[in-house]
């Protein structure tokens, strides 16, 4: 079997060998490439000890910020390349990392103490493929199993749970029964992880292809990460203009969100959480939730600030959440410019077609407004039509020409603009200001 590998990749281990150590790759490298997928980084392990491993590459600029965990980075011919020692775990009292990690010299340790069998493998050109685990198989069947005791595993380190759903989610896998049993019932441990370790591991489960029935298998998990998500279960949609309940809704959503970047699918997956809060069932059963959107956008606040992500995030995703319901067509388009930003809109636009796919039939006609949307959005941006108060022909200072004073001078400003948004009086400076005259 020939593996696809990088010219400075294949430098390093053969350079470790001819040194009289084996060295390997491993991990992600060595599962990509079985299934045709270009590896993006080669990871090696080796039996060098650091001090050994510094020695073979001592022509090298070295890096040399993981050498306590056993792990030196020659640069090779521009690309740095990361060299671990095989290793062998103590125990992990803390439920995330090993209390000690010793060297070894034996590649079955430095397997053993690995996540998934199809993780497990590694692979040189002296012996071709290492795999104890039968992960090649995994990989074959599409089957996600942990190494060794599944129980032992997450309990080892909780974060793994997390790390299966995203590897299911990417790859479309079933986890193997044994191995979900462990997850469902270990979730808890996943509490004491730290927010931002569990945010990027959601975010690439909901990046993947097949989030939506990850998540709809393993939602106790997320709930348990994201306890403010549990009330949308089976929380009712009787509506004609529904089929799915809340969470189901969300789940489809989800699953029709495109391009599926980090704030559109957090926006997907938040964008209906405030329906629990404001359901009301009117006189003839059917359900109604006033200002959802509104009590949606602040939970997601409080759920992203938890899981510490940037400033910059979380205000793109509550916004997107906070407008998601809005009619959206060409007439209404550069006033929701205005309202979300124009680097905003077309995340809105991708958010609403979504939304508006995982309803009942009788809204799909709604689908063509979007295009009419789009369409004006261009356009405006092509023309560099009025869509902010910076683009707006008057100013401050000519406010306060007319009298106005402190906080009136914005108001009157932003009253002027949605004059224009809505194509009330031309954005010119003379109607302008007779407009703000007249008050």
């Amino acid at each position: 079997m020939r593996f696809t590998i990088s010219p400075q990749a294949a430098k390093a281990l053969r350079a470790l060998e001819a040194a009289g150590y084996e060295a390997y790759l491993v991990g992600g490298c060595v599962r990509d490439d079985l299934m045709g997928i270009p590896p993006h980084d080669y990871d090696i392990t080796t039996s060098a000890r650091p001090d050994e491993i510094k020695r073979v590459f001592s022509g090298c600029r070295l890096v040399l910020d993981g050498e306590k965990h056993g792990t030196i980075s020659p640069v090779i011919d521009g690309d740095l390349t990361e060299i671990t020692t095989f290793r062998a775990d103590g125990a992990y009292s803390d439920g995330r990392h090993p209390d000690e990690v010793s060297f070894s010299t034996r590649l079955s340790d430095d397997l053993e103490r690995r996540d998934f069998t199809i993780n497990a493998m590694a692979w040189s050109e002296r012996t071709g493929l290492v795999d104890l685990y039968h992960g090649e198989e995994d990989l074959k069947n599409g089957c996600i199993r942990a190494v060794g005791d599944p129980q032992a595993r997450f309990r080892e380190d909780a974060l793994r749970i997390l790390r299966g759903m995203r590897f299911a989610s990417r790859l479309g896998f079933s986890i193997e029964p044994q191995t979900a049993a462990a997850m469902h019932s270990l979730a808890p441990r996943l509490e004491a992880i730290s927010r931002e370790r569990v945010f990027a591991e959601l975010t690439g489960i909901l990046q993947g292809e097949h989030a939506m029935t990850v998540l709809s298998d393993f939602h106790d998990v997320l709930f348990t990460v994201v306890p403010e998500l549990f009330p949308l279960y089976m929380c009712p949609q009787k509506s004609v203009y529904h089929i799915y309940d809340v969470w189901e809704h969300t789940l489809h959503v989800l699953d029709a969100v495109a391009p599926r970047t980090p704030v559109l699918t957090w926006a997907a997956l938040l964008h209906d959480c405030g329906k629990p809060q404001t359901r009301m069932r009117d006189r003839k059963g059917y359900d109604h939730y006033p200002q959802h959107q509104a009590v949606g956008a602040k939970m997601a606040e409080r759920i992203l600030q938890s899981l510490k992500v940037s400033n910059a995030f979380l205000k793109d995703v509550c916004t997107l959440v906070l407008y998601h319901d809005e009619k959206l067509d060409a007439q209404t388009a550069k006033l929701l410019m205005y309202r979300v930003g124009p680097e905003r809109f077309e995340a809105l636009v991708s958010l609403r077609r979504a939304d508006l796919l995982a309803h009942a039939p009788r809204v799909m006609k709604e689908l063509d407004a979007l295009e009419g949307a789009t369409a004006r959005y261009h356009e405006a941006l092509d023309k560099q039509e009025c869509v902010s108060l910076r683009t707006l022909a008057v100013n401050g200072d000519d406010m306060m020409a007319l009298g106005y004073q402190g906080p009136e001078i914005r108001e009157a400003l932003e009253r002027l603009l949605l004059c224009v948004l809505r194509d009330e009086i031309r954005n010119e400076r003379e109607p302008l200001m007779q407009k703000a005259a007249a008050r």
